[in-house]
């Protein structure tokens, strides 16, 4: 039988063993913390599994061109606002042209891409002096935008309501036709998949309409029907080479967004505009267009 004494030795022994490690145990942590690191072993913080970063969202590269925004007569204002609203969003860099320099200015000189917005037609016909400077800005190499209304001045004939008029600047050689579908009505517009940048996006968007043209007239060899109103199947963006230029004219609005209810044109990138498209087409329209 164990002693007493021996017994009481024994514990005391134990004791002492658990206080010596309780001490060093406390003396990694103060260490550890100290040094403001892990109080895991190391081993053990090696063998756990890295977090994975957080992927970045895929924005696309900016369109190293430089945008010239008309805002001379017939431009209209909303539109206008949209647009810059749309390059700012993109990290486009853009210049305004006015009145006078659109006639008369090297445009060559100053932008890539010549951008005529919606508004109204019959001023751009009249108040532009000189059409032939556009034309040669696109034979040079530019690229000419056209959205509604700057679509019709761009073709040789507008017909508007069944009455035709024959319109200078011919860079399409068609006629623009409309309006075929309601004011504030937004279109269903199948796109052609054949068009590389749009195998990205759905066979079938929708796209504000204000009025503007559907096209006909042309050489289908010649020209590239981006897409068509699914209502009539008519062409509702076309683009086509000119010279050494290129041009895209568009019938809807991807740029606007619109409510109804309000009768509210809006310009953000909301309510049914749609800008990553619009963005897509341009790109392509600079490089593979124009190649």
């Amino acid at each position: 039988m164990i002693s007493m004494r021996r017994l009481l030795g024994v514990i005391l022994g134990l004791v002492l063993v658990a206080a010596a490690a309780v001490y060093i145990a406390q003396d990694y942590l103060i260490d550890a913390a100290s040094n403001g690191s892990s109080a895991e072993p190391p081993e053990q913080k090696d063998m756990l599994p890295e977090e994975p970063a957080a992927a970045e969202p895929k924005k696309p590269a900016i369109l190293e061109r430089t945008v010239g925004l008309y805002t001379g007569k017939g431009s209209w204002d909303v539109d206008l606002e949209a647009l810059r609203n749309f390059l700012d969003e993109y990290g486009i860099n853009y210049i305004e042209i006015g009145q006078g320099e659109i006639s008369s200015a090297n445009l060559n000189e100053l932008c890539d891409i010549l951008v005529l917005v919606g508004g109204f037609s019959a001023q751009y016909l009249h108040h532009i002096e000189n059409h032939a400077n556009i034309r040669s800005f696109v034979e040079q190499g530019g690229c000419f935008v056209g959205f509604c209304a700057g679509a019709y001045y761009a073709c040789s004939t507008m017909r508007w309501e069944g009455r035709t008029y024959d319109y200078p600047l011919q860079l399409f050689g068609g006629e623009g036709a409309g309006p075929d579908l309601p004011w504030g009505y937004l279109a269903k517009i199948d796109l052609n998949r054949e068009i590389s940048f749009q195998e990205d996006f759905p066979e079938a968007v929708e796209m504000w309409y204000f009025g503007g043209p559907y096209f006909t007239g042309y050489d289908e060899s010649a020209v590239d029907v981006l897409a068509r109103y699914n209502a009539n199947g008519k062409a509702a963006v076309i683009a086509f080479n000119y010279g050494r230029g290129s041009v895209m004219l568009l019938g809807p609005h991807p740029e606007l967004g619109y409510v109804p209810a309000q009768e509210l044109v809006q310009t953000g990138g909301g309510d049914g505009a749609l800008w990553p498209w619009l963005y897509a087409a341009l790109e392509w329209l600079v490089s593979e267009k124009a190649a």
